[in-house]
């Protein structure tokens, strides 16, 4: 079958891993650039075509901040339904400057909420996104720091949220080790991510792509999570329900709790 050989790429060297930080680092000022209320306004206009949508930002109260799929994550998760309705403390790894906590959060009470990203540096600096705006307001902890290395006690969060994150790290298993060393027994684990299987590999244009050195496929995930995990929802979505037919076969969405 198309998708069952494992074709991952799941480790690269640090320079590698550095250039795709330095990528993404720009990326992301660089779209932020010119956040203010101009643009705000801008946006509002767009969203009036879609009522949904104009649903959805004051439903979660985010309108001011930027968006990095996390509506998309939202809706392929089924809204979180399978969480419970309370935790003490969450951790997003890789949380980026608009994070997929800020709407787990909106659904389900979170006493403490601490998010960790290589480039936090420069997403504090920015205007009007929701990590800047939360960190400034001393709402969440917001840390630099790499998935391989999560600067954290053990057992100290009772759910960990990784969605769109592992394709731009330098090592998918020490990250995994991490995350699950940090993560209580009986939390939850939140994960999310776009799946390359051999054909996807055959384009060039995405094999060396230097935003996402890291290419994963179901079967390395399954063997990752499964002897740790108990799965509380789970889905492989097919290529046409992807963010990313043109290069990904599908999408991992999982929630499950550490057994």
């Amino acid at each position: 079958m198309e998708n069952e050989k494992d074709v991952s790429i799941t480790q690269v060297s640090a320079s590698v891993w550095q250039k795709a930080q330095e990528h993404e680092g720009y990326n992301w000022v660089f779209l932020n650039r010119r956040n203010g209320y101009l643009r705000l306004l801008k946006k509002f206009l767009r969203a009036l075509k879609n009522p949904k949508q104009i649903w959805l930002y004051f439903k979660f109260k985010d309108f001011y901040c930027g968006d990095d799929w996390n509506y998309w994550w939202l809706k392929a998760f089924d809204n979180y339904r399978v969480l419970p309705k309370h935790f003490d403390k969450a951790l997003e790894v890789g949380s980026g400057p608009y994070s997929n906590i800020r709407l787990i959060s909106k659904l389900v009470d979170i006493k403490d909420i601490y998010c960790t990203d290589p480039l936090m540096f420069a997403y504090l600096g920015l205007r009007m996104t929701w990590v800047s705006e939360m960190a400034r307001k001393k709402k969440i902890y917001a840390s630099v720091g790499k998935a391989e290395k999560i600067d954290f006690p053990d057992n100290m969060f009772e759910l960990v949220v990784c969605n769109n994150v592992l394709d731009h790290v330098e090592d998918t298993d020490a990250c995994f080790r991490e995350m699950f060393r940090v993560l209580k027994r009986g939390g939850y684990f939140v994960f999310g991510q776009d799946l390359s299987n051999e054909k996807d590999l055959e384009r060039p244009s995405w094999k060396n792509d230097d935003l996402h050195p890291i290419k994963l496929h179901h079967v390395y995930l399954d063997s990752v999570i499964d002897p740790v995990c108990e799965d509380k929802y789970k889905k492989i979505t097919s290529r046409g329900e992807g963010r990313h037919p043109e290069q990904n076969y599908g999408n991992y969405i999982y929630i499950g709790q550490k057994k």
